[in-house]
Order: structure tokens, then C-alpha cells, then sequence
């Protein structure tokens, strides 16, 4: 009997501390905010894509993750206040926010002010602070590596198609595009409101010069390359990286191809292999382009790094890690993190090509060369 009931106790101690240790064991949810630019009248889709692109990110990190569960909110920006007060009532230890820099400002200043960091998609120089709350891994807007590999084709003169929408993005991009070619565009055109009454414009933009600079959103990039094509064969197009998306091929059709834009993507992205580009592909069956996907994966790997660092969910010890961080091990192995808080990504070119961005050498002009007379369609096709 007396041997029975030993049994009997150690069977029950047995089981409180396996059921204690796996308690124990329990992965503990990191709430994280997501903020959409509902006011983003821009229209560029890469805005909405990168963000799709941070909630696909959480999904794979929490698949491989036994130690915590990314847990995501959204909310709009039409109360910024309001909506950061809701953030921080529900726990969530960052906030991540779209492209849009004047709204990632306004919303950086509020951040800080409640304590949760930010996470910020938006580029340009405006958040390269190193007393602030933000980190971003894009924090450059491609417009100087853009600049340089049309200097390194030849390019003496250029004219400029942008649209009425993000005014500073539109300056800083044409500011870093002219710093590497040390001349400023030709002619500029704003490319808004009626359509129709600009169409014709597009050749007299294009005369007299050997490149053209679009900084549009993909759907307006995709109307002006055709017309460009269409009018002005052999003109070399660069486009900025609001051109990316997974309509773009679709809305400019054989015209588009030969379009060269700029992104901080390492070349790990571009085998199709890759472990999150398999399963967006099997899970989703996803049109995002892995620049954009890419984009999205490196901003939830700071903040993995960041947790891992921090070893708790505790809003204020995340923010530290991330204040503290000097590399994150993301595709390409251990990239260097800025003073700013600012991921540290070397700009590649992409050259559009049977409907993918192609990474493309821009430093050896003839092959940069070879690669656009390649890509552009025939005038057969035209």
C-alpha cells in the first residue's frame, strides 16, 4: 500500500513539473502595431505591399520561433494621436509605418513620446536621426546609386517626370539622382490631373536628351514608359523605387522592359529559393516582389534581433535593444546597423525583364549598356 502511494506521488510530482516546464516553456506574444497610409494619395502600392510585406515577415518568424509570437494591429492614420494611444493601451512594444516621410515624422515625434519605437519603411534623410526613437532598414532612397549607374552609361542630360504627391520625397530622390551626374534635370514635368493633356508632352520632354528620370507611382510610371517607349524608343528610363510592384509589368506591358530602377536588396533575395520567398509562395501564392518582400522581412528581423537581445516582451527593453544594436543578422548575413539606428544595405540596380526587376552590374558600363539594349523591346513590337 505504503509502495502504491509513493508511486502514486512521484507520478503526480512527475507531472506538475513537466506541466511546469512546459509553462514555462510558453512563447510570450510581442504585440506590434502596424500604421497604413490611408492617406497616401500618392497612390504607390509599394506602400501598402511593404507593409503586407512585415505581416507576411511576422508570419514566417513566428513559424520558426518556439520563444515568442509576433501578435500585429493595424491602424490608420487619421488620428495619429489617437491612434498611438491605442497602440500603447493594447501593449504594443513598436509600431511599424509606411513610405510616406512627412507622416513617418509626425508619427516618429509621437512614438517617442509614449515610449514605443518605431519602425519606419520611409527613406530620406529627414529620419536620419541618432536622438530619436525610429529605425528603418531602407533608410536610403536609391536616387544616388540610381544617379551613379547613369553616369557610368554616359548620361550628361536628363529631363524629370514626377507626380503632384510627397513633395520631399520627390526632392530628395532628384537631389541624390543629380548629385552623382553633378548637372540638374533639363526640363521637369508634372505628371497629375488630366492625363490626357500631358501625353503629348512626353516628346518634347524627351528631346535633346539622353536619359529620362521618373518619380512616380508604379501605376503613373507604367503610363509614362509606354508613352516614352512608344514615342522615344531608345531614351534609357530610371524610375524610382515607388515604380516597384507587382503591377507595374502589368500595367506597362512590353513597353516597360528596360526600365532600370535602384534598391537595397542583397543578392541573396535573388535565389527563388529562399526560405520566406518559398513560403509567401506556398502559403500565399503572393505577386509582391521580393524587393518589396525583402523590404518587409529586414524590418521584422531588427526587431527579432531586438527581442532576442532584450529577452522579454517589455516594451522599454525592446526599445533599448533596438537603440543598441550594431548589426542584425538578416539574408546576407550580419548587416551593420548606423548610429541612426538606420540598416546599412549596399544599393544594387534592377533592370525590368520579362515582368521581374533583374539585378544588373552598373559599374562596367558595357555590360550596364548591353543590359538595356537587351531588355527594351524590339521596335517591331512597338
Amino acid at each position: 500500500m505504503k509502495k502504491s502511494v509513493w508511486k502514486i506521488a512521484i507520478s503526480a510530482v512527475t507531472i506538475i513539473f513537466i506541466a511546469g516546464f512546459l509553462y514555462a516553456r510558453r512563447p510570450f506574444t510581442v504585440p506590434v502595431t502596424l500604421f497604413y497610409d490611408e492617406r497616401d494619395l500618392a497612390g504607390a502600392v509599394v506602400s501598402q505591399q511593404a507593409l503586407q510585406s512585415v505581416v507576411l515577415a511576422m508570419e514566417f518568424f513566428n513559424s520558426r520561433s518556439s520563444e515568442y509570437r509576433f501578435l500585429p494591429f493595424r491602424e490608420t492614420d487619421q488620428d495619429i494621436y489617437e491612434s498611438i494611444e491605442h497602440a500603447a493601451a493594447r501593449g504594443s512594444v513598436a509600431i511599424v509605418g509606411g513610405i510616406n516621410a512627412p507622416f513617418a515624422s509626425l508619427l516618429a515625434d509621437s512614438s517617442r513620446r509614449h515610449g514605443i519605437p518605431f519602425l519606419s519603411l520611409a527613406s530620406g534623410t529627414s529620419l536620419a536621426r541618432a536622438d530619436d526613437f525610429v529605425f528603418r532598414a531602407r533608410p536610403r532612397s536609391g536616387g544616388k546609386e540610381l544617379g551613379l549607374a547613369a553616369k557610368h552609361l554616359g548620361v550628361s542630360s536628363y529631363s524629370v517626370v514626377v507626380s503632384g504627391f510627397a513633395a520631399s520625397h520627390v526632392q530628395e530622390f532628384i537631389r541624390d539622382f543629380e548629385s552623382q551626374l553633378g548637372v540638374p534635370p533639363r526640363r521637369t514635368m508634372v505628371f497629375s490631373g488630366n492625363l490626357n493633356k500631358h501625353i503629348e508632352d512626353f516628346e518634347r520632354i524627351g528631346k535633346g536628351v539622353d536619359a529620362m528620370l521618373l518619380v512616380l507611382p508604379d501605376w503613373l510610371a507604367a503610363v509614362a514608359m509606354r508613352e516614352l517607349r512608344l514615342r522615344l524608343p531608345d531614351l534609357p528610363v530610371f524610375a524610382s523605387n515607388w515604380a516597384v510592384s507587382h503591377r507595374t509589368h502589368l500595367l506597362a506591358g512590353s513597353l516597360g522592359e528596360g526600365v532600370v530602377t535602384a534598391s537595397f536588396t542583397h543578392p541573396g533575395w535573388d535565389d527563388q529559393e529562399h526560405d520566406f520567398l518559398r513560403f509567401v509562395e506556398e502559403t500565399y501564392a503572393s505577386p509582391i516582389p521580393p524587393l518589396i518582400l525583402a523590404m518587409g522581412y529586414d524590418t521584422v528581423a531588427m526587431l527579432d534581433e531586438a527581442i532576442r537581445n532584450a529577452g522579454s516582451s517589455d516594451r522599454r527593453a525592446i526599445g533599448d535593444a533596438l537603440a543598441g544594436l550594431t548589426s542584425v543578422r538578416t539574408t546576407g548575413g550580419e548587416i551593420p546597423v548606423d548610429e541612426n539606428g538606420d540598416l546599412q544595405h549596399a544599393g544594387a540596380v534592377f533592370i525590368l525583364r520579362s515582368g521581374r526587376w533583374v539585378r544588373i552590374s552598373d559599374d562596367d558600363p558595357d555590360s550596364l549598356r548591353r543590359a538595356l539594349t537587351s531588355s527594351r523591346p524590339r521596335r517591331e513590337e512597338l
